[in-house]
């Protein structure tokens, strides 16, 4: 994203190519603030699937910086992109189960019954944070053709 922000040829590249920038840097730093958070709210407790989301934020951090600087190498690329769907499918799926286990028994999907548990103990919204970074990176990475 640098080398192609730095090397725009007219208005419109490099306005596209800021907007590019600014969204990879915001996800960039979402990669390292979130598990930050989650530590901070000992989201790392005994069971593999409070974990899932520091193993994603892992290669999420690591691609992400790397394509700030290489995005045309094909295997960086495709990293990145696996990656941010990999976060996406994280977010949506702790949505998911986070508010099953806010129900906290017998799942009912009444209005009123799944609002409660929406604004249960476990954030649901929280969750879509890792979908929120991997949909801004795929976004940044995209090309119109």
């Amino acid at each position: 994203m640098i080398p192609a922000f730095r090397s725009a040829q007219n208005p419109s590249q490099w306005a596209l190519e800021f907007i590019r920038l600014v969204m990879l840097l915001l996800c960039l730093v979402g990669w390292v603030m979130y598990p930050v958070e989650l530590l901070l709210l000992d989201h790392w407790t005994e069971s593999w699937q409070s974990k899932i989301p520091f193993l994603v934020a892992v290669p999420g951090f690591l691609f992400t910086l790397w394509v700030l600087f290489d995005r045309k190498t094909p295997w960086v690329r495709w990293a990145f992109i696996l990656t941010m769907w990999a976060s996406v499918l994280t977010g949506v799926l702790g949505a998911y189960f986070h508010l099953l286990w806010n129900f906290e028994g017998e799942v009912a999907w009444e209005f009123e019954a799944a609002m409660e548990a929406m604004a249960g103990s476990r954030p649901v919204l929280a969750a879509l944070a890792f979908t929120h970074m991997g949909v801004t990176g795929l976004l940044a990475i995209y090309r119109a053709r």
